[in-house]
């Protein structure tokens, strides 16, 4: 009964106190939240834009250098804000801002190989959920977004109480559900529902924070395409060897892309091959642009 009553206060969405867990989290990059609000708005001019990016001169280097890497692949090189947001467009500026907000975490606490594998799950997801999005012709932008955030509160929880996590990684990997009794055992709160709970403080669209909170429960039939594309993301990204476990993951690819709707699972069943190598390739251009 008390863990139910944690859980509906979690959920809440005018819910004021802070589960403990998550106490003492670095804020999120007040610069990426300005531009994610600016932009949920319609017609907002591109000099508004720029105006916001720059009032943060590192984390618009930042953005310029990703910009310029392998993972967007531009031929002509961006050398300017308003640049960026005329040849990427706003989408794409808010999904590279975020992946820099995200990194916050990995980059304000103290050093651990847990917290980085999950940095590099969460980017693995990212990349394939962009890929999924692009077989399905829905925005790409907006799914990278959501592999990127799926896992925000494991990356918390990790980041706030790297030892207690740590042995949650012992446990086997295939069962969901002994995952997320593990969590509430441990911190009160699963990390589903952690990241529900962060990406409401920081006002985050409905839609990403329903992604969040039910990335680990197989999407049914009429969903929104989202959760099917985030929840095979990051499976996929587990299979292909980029996972927080300390262990292989194992599953089948062709169970995994059954969530997808219409001829989307053959078609990414035909792509399969060789995406371990061009998500690495991707994760690693990412890393070494910010270095």
């Amino acid at each position: 009964m008390l863990q139910m009553a944690i859980a509906a206060e979690i959920r809440s969405p005018g819910m004021v106190s802070i589960p403990w867990a998550l106490r003492d989290l670095p804020p999120y990059r007040p610069v990426a939240r300005k531009l994610m609000m600016l932009t949920a708005k319609a017609d907002v001019p591109l000099d508004e834009v720029q105006r916001v990016l720059r009032t943060d001169a590192a984390f618009t280097a930042d953005v310029l250098r990703l910009a310029n890497s392998p993972l967007i692949g531009m031929r002509a090189e961006i050398r300017s804000v308003l640049q960026a947001v005329m040849m990427l467009g706003l989408e794409r500026i808010k999904a590279l801002s975020n992946t820099l907000a995200l990194r916050t975490f990995l980059t304000s606490g103290v050093p651990d190989d847990a917290l980085h594998a999950c940095w590099r799950h969460n980017l693995a997801s990212a990349i394939v959920c962009d890929r999924l999005a692009r077989i399905l012709h829905q925005d790409s932008d907006i799914c990278y977004t959501a592999g990127l955030l799926h896992d925000i509160g494991r990356l918390a929880l990790l980041r706030a109480h790297p030892d207690r996590y740590a042995q949650i990684l012992e446990m086997d990997p295939s069962d969901d559900d002994a995952l997320l009794l593990r969590e509430k055992a441990v911190f009160e709160v699963d990390h589903c529902a952690a990241g529900e709970w962060i990406l409401a403080q920081w006002d985050f669209p409905v839609e990403l924070r329903e992604v969040v909170s039910m990335h680990h429960r197989r999407p049914r039939p009429g969903a929104s395409v989202l959760l099917p594309i985030v929840y095979a993301g990051w499976r996929i990204a587990d299979l292909l060897g980029f996972s927080t476990w300390r262990r292989p993951v194992a599953g089948e690819i062709e169970e995994i892309l059954s969530v997808l709707p219409g001829k989307a699972p053959q078609q990414a069943l035909a792509e399969y091959d060789g995406l371990a190598e061009d998500v690495a390739f991707k994760i690693n251009a990412i890393e070494c642009s910010l270095l």
